[in-house]
């Protein structure tokens, strides 16, 4: 089994724990280092696994994960044991537990919240190995950034993308769809007054195009002006702006809040 390992020494308990449990792992297994690295189809080398167990820092997710299969581990633990390390490590303990359950999230602003706190609670991993875990395309770092610093929120589909790499069970998923759909129904209320339910289709097609996040909304400046990521979209819908009862177009400027 190759020269004993050193003692650990960190004040992060998590990472304590993490490590503990990797070297207990390999010890069950009857694997050197060299032997580790094999059966991982060298993807990583023998000083990159004995360091993930070191416990002088908080080894990556995808490290961890390869140790824990090479040695027969649970995936699971493995997965638990490092969002507990990076939660110690990032500070976020004392945050944890203040924002709404999602059945309880009315507007924009405590939805962010409960998905910051969602992000925290998986161990705050790294946005790349976020996209790369999600899929191509699906759950763009960029978005989640700016999610995550207030500037946009999720798509239905990146946010069923956004929860399964957090590992939220799926028998919680629909209470966060409807939290989703909860926020836009009260953003889009201005829908509801008579000027948008005679709008013809360009302004349909606009608010459908919306509500799946292709166009994206920025706070009003000045008069109030609607701003937009898609020009193409929003140079269509300009061109089909409906016609009041004298053949003038109609100049829609407004609003929204949330």
């Amino acid at each position: 089994m190759g020269r004993p390992e050193k003692p650990l020494v960190t004040l992060n308990l998590g990472l304590l724990d993490l490590a503990r449990w990797l070297r207990e792992i390999r010890t069950n297994a009857q694997l050197t280092y060299v032997e580790l690295a094999a059966k991982t189809n060298n993807a990583y080398s023998a000083t990159t696994l004995q360091r993930a167990a070191s416990g002088k820092r908080v080894p990556r997710l995808p490290v961890v994960e390869a140790y824990a299969v090479a040695c027969g581990g649970s995936l699971e633990q493995a997965r638990r044991r490092w969002r507990n390390a990076r939660v110690v490590e990032h500070g976020t303990v004392h945050a944890l537990g203040s924002a709404p359950r999602p059945r309880l999230v009315e507007n924009a602003a405590e939805l962010r919240a409960a998905l910051r706190e969602m992000y925290h609670r998986a161990g705050t991993m790294p946005l790349r190995e976020m996209e790369r875990r999600a899929g191509l395309g699906r759950l763009p770092r960029s978005t989640m950034r700016r999610m995550l610093d207030g500037a946009t929120m999720l798509s239905k589909d990146q946010l069923l993308a956004f929860l399964t790499v957090c590992d939220v069970p799926e028998r919680e998923h629909q209470n966060w769809l409807d939290a989703l759909s909860r926020v836009w129904d009260k953003r889009h209320s201005w829908y509801d007054n008579e000027l948008f339910k005679n709008l013809h289709e360009p302004a349909e097609q606009f608010i459908r195009d919306e509500w799946n996040h292709r166009i994206e909304r920025k706070p009003p400046s000045g008069r109030g002006r609607l701003t937009s990521n898609a020009g193409a979209q929003r140079s269509q819908f300009a061109r089909g702006r409906p016609a009041n009862k004298n053949g003038k177009r109609l100049k829609l400027g407004f609003t929204t809040t949330g």
